[in-house]
């Protein structure tokens, strides 16, 4: 797997096929996952595919915490430090859950960048699991270096209360595998570390997520072409697409053939693969890109 230095970060990434390049972002948090690779080894029959190793998420790629608006404008920057060394001038973007969001506030900062925007499940992370998970992965985070040291904090991340989602919070102690990544975290300010554990939580909580807490005014400036395939679960309502697909101005919006369970989401039975709609999403992101079809977007 290779890898770049970007601003004294070590950032992997995998690239498959060739053609013209698709970046994939799998979610809003997560390195690889089998999704990824299922996706990346489907377009590259026809395409260049990129799957990267996003950066706090504990496996390959370095961690960065500053003090940016979220934690999705940190990646934003990185990405596109990314395009840089790919040496290419406009690239497509994909994304599943937040990863759709991360891709269209890419598409806003670096519109130069982005051909086509393609996004699986636009969230809504003011569901009650989702407000759990954001909990997790920054509020009692921020609570712990508020009150305490880095080392509390870290030791809270290996160790934290049991309950459905408390392993989100791990992801401190999974960046301090690495010697030289624990010695940043414990150097950091934990009343400053507290607060942007805090801002990033408010910025990932807040109604328009799907809309990568874009303006109207915003969305309007985005001229690329957007794909908008949901799959109408209980974490990624049917509305959030419909809402997207009127204020973007360039959009394709593909409604979900049924409403997906929670166990359909994440074990789904009989389909080609076991994260439920993703063969779905990838029949339409394939019609979606195809030259003659794209062409009349743009």
């Amino acid at each position: 797997m290779p890898h770049i230095k970007v601003k004294d970060r070590n950032i992997w990434y995998e690239a498959y096929g060739q053609g013209q390049t698709i970046f994939y972002l799998q979610s809003a948090w997560f390195g690889r996952n089998p999704a990824a690779y299922y996706v990346a080894g489907r377009l590259s029959k026809n395409y260049r595919v990129i799957i990267w190793d996003s950066l706090n998420a504990g496996q390959l790629s370095d961690s960065v915490i500053s003090s940016s608006a979220s934690e999705h404008h940190v990646c934003c920057d990185y990405i596109n430090a990314l395009c840089e060394h790919f040496n290419e001038k406009k690239i497509h973007f994909a994304g599943c859950s937040g990863g759709g969001e991360l891709a269209l506030l890419f598409a806003h900062l670096y519109p130069e960048r982005v051909k086509s925007v393609s996004m699986y499940r636009p969230t809504d992370t003011t569901s009650e699991a989702e407000k759990a998970i954001v909990k997790a992965r920054y509020y009692e985070i921020a609570k712990i270096a508020l009150n305490g040291t880095m080392d509390d904090v870290l030791a809270y991340s290996e160790n934290p209360p049991v309950s459905r989602w408390s392993g989100i919070s791990k992801w401190i102690c999974e960046i301090t595998r690495k010697p030289a990544e624990k010695e940043k975290l414990l150097s950091y300010n934990p009343k400053e570390f507290a607060e942007i554990m805090t801002k990033w939580g408010d910025w990932f909580s807040q109604k328009g997520f799907h809309k990568a807490n874009l303006s109207d005014a915003e969305l309007q400036a985005i001229k690329t072409p957007v794909l908008i395939v949901p799959s109408a679960d209980p974490f990624h309502p049917e509305e959030l697409a419909v809402e997207l697909n009127e204020k973007l101005p360039n959009s394709t919006y593909v409604p979900s053939p049924f409403f997906r369970t929670e166990q359909e989401i994440y074990g789904a039975k009989g389909e080609e693969h076991n994260f439920g709609g993703i063969p779905h999403f990838l029949q339409h992101l394939e019609i979606f890109l195809n030259e003659e079809f794209l062409c009349t977007k743009i």
